[in-house]
């Protein structure tokens, strides 16, 4: 099993955290109008199965535990053997019952046909190279009526303001790192098309967008993630140590300014249903 392109560590696993405190509630909001869409037993998740692909520490564990309900159960999946243990004990300190954790990556896993109601993927796929396979094999595995639903990226309106040369130049970075692995950071744009062609019909498709400034959660955020991996890009040979420090330099100005105001990549909620 290969290493996370952002890796595992303990400055991660925090991001990730923070992440989850930030973008909780889209993830929230697209699983309550996507949920009762799905197809277990007497229609909507109760009683029926999910899976998390690329679930992390188990962030989303409860909330698809509650979803499901009673009778039913959660399949986190990681390729992680650390985010999998944390996963693993976050479930055992929260009492989640019917909740299990899997350690493979997606291609090892046997996914099976016709096993699950709703299969999610928060910020994985545009990770994923060949996209189209792993959308054909994820829409095998739903039951009729299942969904799959994906939050990903569209990577475009990321932005600061007042603009910065640094800035722009680690968004370039950001996504020259994403292809080094075979990625695509504009996945959320492809989706509809993959999602026809393995026989899903597309039921959402919905962009969301964060802004704020010094002292707001998507400042956080951003600052956690860019500050962190611009290290990691240019270790990668993605960006230049001259761009790295102006970055910094810049970054620490915008910071510094109450005015000052960051703007989110699209994050777009993508969800397809397979026939009853």
């Amino acid at each position: 099993m290969g290493e996370y392109i952002l890796g595992t560590d303990a400055e991660e696993l925090k991001r990730l955290r923070l992440q989850q405190r930030v973008w909780g509630g889209v993830t929230s909001a697209f699983l309550d109008r996507v949920a009762p869409l799905a197809g277990a037993p007497g229609g909507g998740l109760s009683g029926g199965r999910a899976l998390d692909v690329g679930c992390g520490p188990g962030l989303l564990l409860e909330e698809l535990r509650g979803r499901v309900g009673e009778g039913g159960e959660v399949v986190g999946l990681d390729e992680s053997a650390g985010y999998v243990a944390a996963a693993r004990e976050l479930a055992a300190e929260r009492g989640l019952e019917g909740v299990r954790v899997e350690h493979a990556t997606l291609d090892e896993f046997d996914l099976g046909e016709a096993r699950y109601d709703l299969i999610l993927l928060r910020w994985v796929i545009a990770f994923l190279p060949d996209p189209a396979r792993h959308v054909a094999r994820l829409a095998r595995a739903l039951r009729p009526g299942g969904v799959l639903a994906v939050q990903d990226y569209n990577h475009e309106g990321v932005s600061v303001f007042p603009e910065s040369a640094g800035f722009r130049a680690v968004i370039d970075a950001t996504r020259r790192l994403y292809a080094t692995r075979g990625g695509d950071p504009w996945i959320a744009g492809a989706l509809p098309r993959l999602y026809a062609d393995a026989g899903l019909e597309l039921v959402d498709l919905t962009p969301n967008a964060k802004a704020g400034g010094p002292g707001t959660g998507v400042f956080a955020w951003a600052d956690a993630f860019f500050t962190f991996h611009a290290g990691r890009m240019a270790a990668a040979g993605v960006l230049d140590e001259a761009d790295r420090d102006r970055f910094h330099a810049e970054w620490d100005a915008l910071r510094a300014d109450p005015c000052g105001v960051f703007f989110s990549p699209l994050v777009v909620d993508v969800a397809g249903r397979r026939p009853a």
